[in-house]
């Protein structure tokens, strides 16, 4: 199963995410599921760093991707990641709609 972990501020922000393990809906190499939940995730990855210019904090291993935000950004910054970030949240949830015995989100104020 794949587990997504959402930490957001106070005010709704995303501060970080964490998307651990498989989801074993199929073979290795034909899991739509987990290939889907992976090119969202690391699009997201790639939009913040590369279109945001967000000096993210990132891990990406197998099956487990880590992303945390910087706490100080511009106002353009963070309007730039609310953006990206809430798109990804918004992909996996219809993901989650179709799979939801494949997938577990934990999205929460910390």
């Amino acid at each position: 199963m794949i587990k997504v972990q959402i930490k957001r501020s106070r005010n709704g922000e995303i501060q970080s995410f964490s998307i651990n393990g498989h989801a074993n809906a199929d073979e290795y190499g034909k899991d739509i599921v987990c290939a889907a939940v992976s090119v969202l995730s690391q699009t997201t990855l790639l939009g913040l760093h590369d279109i945001a210019k967000i000096e993210i904090d990132f891990k990406v291993q197998d099956g487990n991707l880590e992303c945390k935000l910087p706490v100080n950004l511009s106002n353009d910054k963070r309007q730039k990641a609310n953006l990206l970030l809430e798109t990804m949240i918004m992909g996996i949830k219809n993901i989650y709609e179709s799979y939801s015995e494949y997938i577990a989100i934990h999205d929460k104020e910390v």
